[in-house]
């Protein structure tokens, strides 16, 4: 009976979860203003973003990133992508996956 339990504890240990990234509080988003928040307000908010790409105007895209798998086979992904110009946020997308 002890071996039963004990595999049983192992199995159950070996399928936790596993996360990669940041869990951002999508909540947070409602302090986010086009135009008026800035890059420091930002990671205030969010963290340092996982993620930062610069287009040829000079304008910034920044990128969160949080993705959550469990032991079997199941995962949650979200992304917050936020770009600005001329240091201020120009738009900003929220993308979730489930697999």
């Amino acid at each position: 009976m002890k071996k039963v339990f004990f595999g049983t504890v192992v199995a159950l240990l070996l399928t936790g979860c596993v996360y990669v990234g940041n869990n951002f509080d999508e909540n947070k988003l409602a302090n986010v203003q086009k135009g008026v928040t800035t890059k420091q307000e930002l990671i205030s908010y969010f963290g340092e973003p996982s993620t930062s790409t610069f287009d040829s105007d000079g304008n910034e895209t920044m990128m969160w990133t949080y993705s959550i798998s469990n032991g079997f086979g199941g995962a949650d992904a979200k992304v917050l992508s936020i770009k600005t110009h001329d240091g201020k946020v120009e738009n900003y997308a929220v993308t979730r996956s489930k697999f």
